[in-house]
């Protein structure tokens, strides 16, 4: 009889998946990336601030948290030193339905050279505390150096 309901379709509706089970979404958020200014001179001293926006679409609050990566082999970091290729952002609790700005500054130096340089941004939403991870949603951008 199974293999019957699997060809022909069944009309019982108890094996279909709720659209809510009460949990937390896997990807509760909505990300946008932007850049101020636009890019950044090659071969000077010079910083641009990286706005992150996170809204979070899902019914529930959320503990919140920003990481940014950059190329191991740029000669830029989010220090003045440009040492630090990673950086985390600890943003706190959102609660559902609001938005928040994060900003990171991304510092050149005079020995970046001209190019474009990816960026990895991942959200994570947290469980209790920072240690664990219920869900996140990665984005990646491009840096113009000129």
């Amino acid at each position: 009889m199974g293999l019957f309901d699997s060809i022909l379709g069944n009309d019982s509706k108890a094996d279909a998946p709720s659209a809510d089970n009460g949990s937390k979404t896997s990807n509760p958020f909505s990300v946008q990336l932007s850049f101020s200014p636009l890019r950044l001179a090659a071969n000077r001293k010079n910083s641009v601030l990286m706005n992150v926006r996170v809204k979070n679409i899902s019914p529930d609050d959320q503990l919140v948290s920003v990481d940014a990566l950059l190329p191991k082999n740029a000669m830029m970091g989010f220090d003045s030193s440009g040492i630090n290729k990673a950086v985390e952002k600890r943003v706190g609790d959102l609660k559902a339905g609001g938005s928040i700005d994060v900003p990171i500054e991304i510092f050149a130096s005079n020995q970046t050279k001209e190019g474009s340089y990816g960026l990895q941004i991942t959200v994570f939403a947290h469980y209790i505390g920072y240690e664990k991870v219920i869900g996140y949603i990665k984005k990646s951008a491009s840096l113009r150096v000129v």
